[in-house]
């Protein structure tokens, strides 16, 4: 009962809190901004501040380690900013996202999640955000993001692409983990031992990807794997003609819109 009152008061707390928010839908905008960054200044540190403490707080924490008192009531724990672990980035395994990379996901969300599209802030109070976000780890201030991982010219997503895909997820056991695409692999029962950690196989057929469904949004996943979790990357294991065709397969298991 404490779980379901949570929930209902978060929904009811970001809804008051932007009337104009949109759930992500997982794919539409980029997230990229329109307008010139800001310069970081003391003043927009203060915002960032105070935003944060308005609409991310209750979700992620006051101090940013995923605690926050709406937490225990979401079927997905909120992330821990003080590890400078992100699942969604532009950059290489096991490197700290971009600052772009933390702007595309407050603007776009992370679909399947309570994580919601906060396009109702301005871009001004986003980056704001991105600021306040990188306070709450050390690596902001001792790393610097890894170099961007290069997404080629798509090729046609025809039907030899698909069926190319359709070998790839075999060769690379996919199906482990993901089953016929519906997220009950045998692996799932392993992955679900783990006491340190909820883990979640993405049902691939629902098509709640984080970052989106188009095959560019896949074939950057594929690359960039999701840090933090079972899912790699295959960088180094399968080809640019190889990750489009395995993106290109993923997308025809979709059977929700």
């Amino acid at each position: 009962m404490t779980g379901v009152i949570s929930r209902l008061c978060l929904l009811v707390l970001c809804a008051a809190a932007s009337p104009a928010f949109t759930w992500s839908t997982g794919s539409g905008s980029s997230g990229l901004p329109v307008r010139p960054r800001p310069p970081v200044t003391e003043q927009l540190r203060v915002v960032g501040a105070v935003v944060y403490e308005q609409r991310c707080a209750a979700c992620h924490g006051k101090t940013g380690n995923g605690r926050g008192w709406a937490a225990n009531g979401l079927p997905v724990a909120p992330r821990d900013f003080t590890a400078g672990v992100y699942k969604l980035r532009s950059t290489p395994t096991g490197s700290i996202p971009t600052d772009a990379d933390l702007f595309a996901t407050i603007s776009r969300g992370m679909h399947g999640t309570p994580m919601m599209a906060w396009r109702g802030l301005s871009e001004d109070q986003r980056w704001a955000v991105v600021e306040r976000l990188k306070t709450f780890s050390v690596r902001f201030a001792q790393e610097t993001p890894g170099p961007i991982v290069e997404v080629p010219a798509e090729p046609p997503m025809d039907d030899a692409l698909v069926a190319e895909g359709a070998r790839v997820w075999g060769r690379a056991r996919c199906g482990a983990c993901h089953g016929a695409g519906d997220g009950n692999g045998p692996g799932v029962a392993l992955l679900r031992k783990d006491p340190g950690r909820r883990v979640r196989v993405r049902d691939l057929t629902r098509g709640e990807f984080l970052r989106g469904t188009s095959a560019r949004d896949i074939f950057l996943t594929l690359r960039t794997g999701m840090d933090g979790t079972p899912m790699g990357s295959y960088a180094d294991a399968l080809s640019n003609r190889e990750t489009w065709a395995l993106a290109a397969y993923v997308r025809t298991l979709l059977r929700a819109p």
